[in-house]
């Protein structure tokens, strides 16, 4: 992720809108991704996404006791419309646990780019579409590399979530991280897809937001 000081991956109201709001206003740009920024504050950190399917994958993930998934410690859901798509386009926002990026020296790193380049054919964007194979390769892959058995099972799932959701895969050595108190490899970006139903309620409140907000300007 970069880490320039002054970046702005989102601009617009719906953004500004969440930005002046607690826990964002009181924390502190930390840095970004394509998708998603992520905010510090008194130890804590807060990802805020337009990823919706990454977003809700990791949360049910987490919520199941997998770890080999960023560990959610707060999911906020989604916060606000999107200020770049209409329609079931979102910002989520959740407080994560924080990890390390992998080293690129290290030997498991570089048995697991090896895995990774095999399993997708040196192609990190799947698309929905070819994700249940994915998930297939996964699985048959977890004989062959039992030190990454777990980590390929939880890649199988992500793919299955994609799938349903509509989503694409983004399966590269960039996307996974490693817990530094335990060293477990964790996934924390698997897919990529902006558009994702929320909830009856959640959709209620959105919908007002959005009024409140197009009324207001």
């Amino acid at each position: 992720m970069k880490t320039m000081r002054s970046a702005q991956l989102f601009q617009g109201p719906f953004f500004e809108h969440i930005h002046q709001q607690e826990p964002l206003r009181s924390a502190e740009y930390f840095c970004h991704g394509s998708l998603s920024m992520l905010f510090q504050c008194d130890g804590r950190l807060y990802r805020l996404t337009r990823d919706g399917s990454s977003h809700n994958f990791l949360v049910e993930a987490s919520a199941s006791g997998n770890s080999h998934v960023t560990r959610i410690i707060r999911d906020y859901g989604p916060v606000a419309p999107s200020d770049e798509e209409t329609g079931e386009y979102y910002y989520w926002l959740a407080e994560v646990e924080w990890l390390h990026d992998l080293d690129p020296q290290d030997a498991v790193t570089q048995r697991l780019h090896t895995l990774l380049s095999a399993l997708t054919d040196d192609e990190s964007l799947i698309f929905s579409s070819e994700l249940p194979a994915l998930a297939e390769r996964c699985i048959e892959m977890t004989g062959l590399h039992p030190e990454f058995a777990t980590l390929l099972d939880t890649l199988a799932m992500a793919a299955r979530f994609g799938h349903r959701a509509e989503a694409d895969g983004d399966i590269k050595l960039d996307n996974i991280m490693r817990r530094p108190a335990t060293g477990e490899l964790v996934l924390s970006d698997p897919l990529s897809g902006t558009r994702f139903r929320a909830n009856d309620a959640q959709r209620a409140y959105l919908d007002a937001l959005r009024n409140a907000l197009i009324t207001a300007t």
